[in-house]
């Protein structure tokens, strides 16, 4: 493996933490979104009720996204899916530029997750109250969509999931910022 030019950073946090909105402050960074590395539904198992588990890290990519992200760290431009919520299916890919100002940004409920984590230098947890994630949970899945009782109903298997899954992920955190911190966040 070549030498890498660039810091990769992770910001994780629960559905609707402002874990976009953070990586977004980061000037000259390539940003990358583990959500576009989620596998299309022909790719995952059904539960036993017949629905897909989205909040379970194997739903994800994450060995593909790790291999991305240190291509974008050693200066390499990267084509990564382009994935569509409201179908569950990857619709083709998008080009990454290399970084410019020397910073990866990978984010995501999953992005302390293996093998995230090994490659990345600083990790960043967004602690969001669970109110103020569910309010932008619904904003954001009403735009993309789906309906309010929908996303209601699926908030409570996010918020399982969270504790499950997200939370745990805390204690790996160099840095935790709470939720109303970042909209100050200058970088």
């Amino acid at each position: 493996m070549r030498k890498r030019s660039a810091q990769i950073i992770a910001i994780c946090g629960g559905s609707g933490s402002g874990k976009s909105t953070l990586a977004k402050k980061f000037v000259g960074a390539s940003i990358v979104a583990t959500d576009h590395f989620y596998k299309s539904l022909d790719k995952l198992d059904l539960n036993p009720d017949g629905s897909y588990d989205f909040d379970h890290p194997s739903a994800v990519d994450l060995e593909a996204c790790a291999q991305a992200l240190l291509k974008l760290s050693e200066g390499e431009d990267v084509w990564i899916p382009v994935y569509d919520m409201r179908t569950c299916r990857r619709m083709g890919t998008q080009l990454i530029p290399a970084p410019s100002r020397g910073i990866c940004i990978v984010e995501g409920i999953f992005a302390f997750h293996s093998p995230l984590d090994e490659i990345c230098s600083l990790r960043i947890f967004i602690d969001t109250p669970v109110d103020q994630r569910m309010a932008r949970r619904i904003r954001r899945d009403v735009e993309r969509g789906r309906n309010t009782i929908e996303t209601i109903k699926h908030s409570i298997h996010v918020e399982e999931a969270y504790t499950r899954y997200i939370e745990p992920m805390r204690q790996l955190a160099d840095l935790v910022l709470m939720g109303d911190e970042i909209k100050g966040v200058v970088i």
